[in-house]
C-alpha cells in the first residue's frame, strides 16, 4: 500500500510539473510581427530595406547572416522581435520567397 501511496504522488507532481510548464509556455511572449515585401536594400551587415521601409537587424541574428545572400528585388519575410509599429522592433530572421 505504501508503494501505492508514493507512485501516486509521484503522479501528482509530475502532473502538476507539466500543467506549471504548459501555462509557463502560454505566458511567453509571443515573437513579433511578420513583414513580407521586396528588399529594396541591404545596408551592410545592419540593416535592410523592405518596401522602402528600413529595419535594424539583430546582430548574430540568422537574418544578420542570411542579410550576405540577399539583393534588392527578392520578396522576403522578415520576423521582427516586436511590432513593425515600433522603432525599438529589429529583424531577427529573413526568409526568401524562393520562384518568385
Amino acid at each position: 500500500m505504501k508503494r501505492l501511496e508514493i507512485v501516486s504522488a509521484l503522479a501528482a507532481a509530475v502532473a502538476a510539473a507539466i500543467l506549471f510548464t504548459g501555462a509557463a509556455q502560454a505566458s511567453q511572449p509571443v515573437a513579433g510581427q511578420l513583414i513580407t515585401g521586396y528588399v529594396t536594400a541591404v545596408q551592410g551587415s545592419d540593416a535592410i530595406v523592405i518596401n522602402g521601409q528600413t529595419y535594424t537587424v539583430v546582430p548574430g541574428s540568422a537574418a544578420q547572416q542570411e542579410l550576405n545572400s540577399l539583393s534588392p528585388g527578392q520578396r522576403v519575410d522578415a520576423q521582427l522581435n516586436g511590432p513593425a509599429s515600433s522603432p525599438d522592433s529589429e529583424v531577427i530572421n529573413v526568409a526568401v520567397h524562393e520562384g518568385e
